[in-house]
């Protein structure tokens, strides 16, 4: 069933917010522009960090906290403070998601479907998707009562895969004869309606779902981030 982000935003909000973010003797990185650090390596975040005027770099600690740093930058990334908390940065998207559904013609763009199970790509909206890594993903749609039909090609076209999408299936696992990975870019057909997916790894560094949440969100990828910090039953 489909649902504003707002919806599923809010309710993890009210229970983030509450929660100090602890301190972490080890930060992941998240984006690294003009020096030599890689998305997903982990830095100690007692040590001093060196950004040149330019550099930025942006981190996760294990409480899920985000912290931006912005050269000219000469010290530990721990002396900034714990950075704006998993709670704060979902609160800011709701807000966000509020103000651009009270602008006319921007409500019906702004629904996306709530997923049962984080680690599913939602083939019905484009966007961004988060994979976990050495995972083959799996496909999914919100209403499977009809047989549907689904094309995977990359954004330059070069392999196209096809495939009948059976009634009474939700979700379609993905065969090792379509290379979907991440940081890639692809192309879905969906009953002949075309969709834009960027994909995104999930590093194996990060060591908790406060972590995992805190990178989907940076990545776009915020109804998955939103589906694994759901309490389930």
């Amino acid at each position: 069933m489909a649902i504003s982000k707002a919806l599923g935003l809010s309710a993890l909000t009210a229970l983030l917010l509450v929660c100090g973010a602890a301190q972490a003797a080890s930060l992941i990185v998240v984006e690294a522009r003009g020096i030599g650090l890689k998305p997903g390596s982990s830095i100690d975040s007692t040590k001093p960090l060196v950004l040149k005027q330019g550099q930025h770099v942006t981190l996760i600690s294990e409480s899920g906290a985000t912290l931006s740093i912005d050269g000219p930058y000469d010290q530990a990334p721990s002396a900034g403070g714990q950075g704006r908390s998993l709670g704060t940065t979902l609160a800011a998207l709701t807000t966000e998601h509020n103000a651009r559904t009270g602008e006319a013609g921007v409500t019906r763009g702004a629904k996306v479907n709530s997923l049962p199970e984080p680690w599913l790509v939602d083939v019905t909206h484009s966007g961004s998707a988060c994979l976990q890594e050495n995972v083959q993903p799996v496909f999914w749609r919100p209403d499977a009562k009809v047989q549907s039909s689904l094309t995977v090609m990359p954004a330059d076209h070069s392999w196209k895969s096809q495939a009948v999408w059976p009634a009474g299936l939700a979700r379609l696992s993905v065969t090792t004869d379509v290379p979907v990975h991440g940081g890639a870019a692809y192309v879905v057909n969906f009953n002949g309606t075309e969709y834009a997916l960027a994909m995104n790894t999930i590093p194996a560094s990060l060591s908790n779902n406060s972590m995992r949440a805190a990178w989907m969100v940076q990545k776009g990828c915020e109804a998955q981030a939103e589906a694994l910090l759901r309490p389930h039953q």
